[in-house]
């Protein structure tokens, strides 16, 4: 877009907040125009694209998932915790030495990198829920080692928000009693975990991100904390998260590949305490990426499910339409097994995808329909199409309107954002909101009835398109990202000569998919530049309700892909 068409959107702006009697933050108004000017661009995109008609009614949810046999809490484990059982906990500890961070960048270009474990072997979810049902390690050993790590290593990450960690020792001491008794032992048995400060642990604040919300004392679990529980797992902390999951830096955390740059986010927290191994796994949540883009910054495995597969009751919302809680793990084993319990749904047993001739088909996204995306990145997803080819994959290039259903997505969410914080504002007014923040919900305020509805109606043919395609295909495949995660500070990057912001970049690609409701993968297939040791992600998107076949596509993909290793953390 020329210079002349973004002040005539700012222009807009500013009359369209006026004519709702608001208007935009004085503090640096220049970039808020811009970046809300983007929304009145993207609204004119989805018009253009759309040409919506009476046979496009609103979508206002997508088709029922398959039914499964959902997982039951073994006999001896509560199915949810109250209240009452926190009561005596610690609330959590606040890491005043992590919030202020970024911490300062490594010295060497050419970053250092651990060994990383195949799916299943030593470090993994799988693994450490392995050795605590064999008796070869005790929950409280886990739990100790999770704590020393976070304690060593956390005050130059900023990835954990609040720690857990008296109440987390005596839930240890718990599982291992059980297992001593011979009681049934859950999927997660003794296993630390973490979970998004957007997500309530009873007993301890959901901040989700903002000083607004620094009282918010939890007094009952979410749902999907209840099932990891439930499922014998051990909360040790909360994440950081960007302010009420709105951007994609997720300021405090450092990406533990190079501290200098972005983890991603909104769910950087927890992308950034998996990657550095300082938990197996994390809860994360995902309204335009904010599961992907974090777990593509830090070289782990995201996984977004369909829409409505895990429950968000407890968790503080950004848009209904829109929001997933989702997996983040090292290995796809891993978000396998973290997906099973908080959907409770088992993953059933079924064949990995053949090899030769008849190996899967994945529609691979032609580069017209991405956009801008840089050539180093795409160089890396060739490589990986060629290994996938080689090893029996039949890929075909494919094309989808990713701009006009992103558009969709901002659509939806701003309206949607504005209402949910609606209550929030009148009782404690605009002290305390983030100048963007701030801004977007004035923006979501001022939406017309019929914008909203053009999100609703175009994601109910985005859905049917993308369904369409996997109707012969396994998966679609793509970048996650258009390049490796920025550095700290940026406000706006360039790929392939394209100059942008980072939140508009960052979320081109993922956040089309929220638009559709598909279940997406990201996992990590390469480094770059060499020079720089960068992850770069790649994305399996699948069809609505096949989250598991999804899954198991995934795990045959990481094994073709070249292993990236961990990096290598300074304490």
């Amino acid at each position: 877009m020329e210079d002349g068409e973004r002040a005539g959107l700012a222009a807009a702006l500013r009359a369209r907040l006026a004519a709702a009697g608001l208007e935009v933050p004085a503090d640096d108004a220049g970039r808020m125009e811009r970046d809300l000017g983007l929304h009145l661009e993207r609204l004119a995109a989805l018009a253009a694209a759309a040409d919506l008609g009476p046979a496009d009614p609103p979508l206002t949810s997508l088709p029922p998932l398959p039914s499964g046999q959902g997982w039951t809490a073994p006999a001896g484990v509560p199915a949810s915790r109250p209240a009452a059982a926190s009561a005596g906990a610690d609330p959590g500890r606040v890491r005043p030495d992590a919030a202020e961070a970024p911490a300062a960048a490594l010295e060497e270009p050419a970053r250092p990198r651990e060994p990383g474990p195949p799916a299943g072997e030593p470090g993994g979810l799988v693994e450490a829920a392995r050795l605590i049902r064999e008796g070869t390690a005790s929950s409280a050993e886990l739990v100790e080692a999770a704590l020393a790590r976070i304690e060593a290593l956390d005050g130059r990450l900023g990835a954990f928000v609040t720690l857990l960690a008296d109440q987390a020792r005596s839930e240890a001491a718990a599982r291992d009693l059980q297992r001593r008794r011979g009681d049934a032992l859950g999927p997660l048995h003794g296993v630390p975990v973490a979970v998004k400060d957007l997500v309530d642990v009873a007993g301890a604040v959901t901040g989700a991100g903002s000083p607004k919300l620094a009282g918010n004392l939890a007094t009952r679990d979410a749902e999907v904390v209840a099932r990891l529980r439930a499922a014998g797992a051990v909360v040790v902390g909360k994440t950081r998260t960007h302010e009420f999951a709105y951007g994609v830096l997720t300021p405090g955390t450092a990406n533990p590949w190079d501290l200098a740059r972005i983890a991603g986010g909104s769910s950087g927290g927890s992308a950034a305490a998996v990657a550095a191994a300082l938990v197996a796994a994390a809860v994360g949540t995902d309204t335009a990426g904010s599961v992907r883009i974090p777990a593509a910054c830090c070289g782990v495995v995201g996984f977004k499910p369909s829409l409505g597969r895990v429950p968000v009751a407890g968790v503080w919302p950004l848009s209904w339409s829109c929001d997933h809680v989702g997996a983040i793990a090292g290995d796809v084993a891993g978000a396998t097994l973290l997906f099973a319990v908080m959907a409770g749904d088992p993953a059933p047993a079924g064949p990995a995808p053949p090899s030769g001739a008849g190996g899967p088909r994945i529609g691979r996204l032609a580069a017209e329909g991405l956009g801008a995306v840089d050539p180093a990145v795409t160089a890396v997803i060739d490589a990986l199409c060629e290994r996938l080819e080689a090893a029996g994959a039949r890929i075909d290039e494919v094309s989808l309107p990713l701009r006009a259903a992103r558009a969709a997505v901002a659509a939806m969410v701003l309206p949607e954002a504005a209402a949910a914080h609606a209550g929030l504002l009148a009782e404690t007014g605009e002290d305390g909101y983030g100048a963007r923040v701030l801004a977007a919900l004035r923006l979501g305020q001022s939406a017309l009835a019929g914008e909203y509805l053009a999100g609703l109606r175009y994601r109910g043919r985005f859905a049917a398109l993308v369904e369409g395609l996997l109707a012969e295909r396994e998966a679609l495949l793509l970048p996650t990202l258009p390049c490796v995660a920025p550095e700290t500070g940026r406000r706006t990057v360039s790929v392939a000569g394209v100059t942008g912001g980072v939140q508009e970049a960052l979320t081109a690609l993922p956040g089309p998919f929220n638009c559709s409701g598909s279940p997406v993968v990201s996992l990590p297939v390469g480094l770059v530049p060499a020079t720089l040791g960068l992850p770069v992600g790649a994305s399996l998107v699948g069809r609505v309700g096949g989250d598991h076949e999804l899954l198991r596509l995934a795990a045959w993909v990481e094994g073709v892909a070249p292993r990236i290793g961990r990096p290598s953390v300074p304490a």
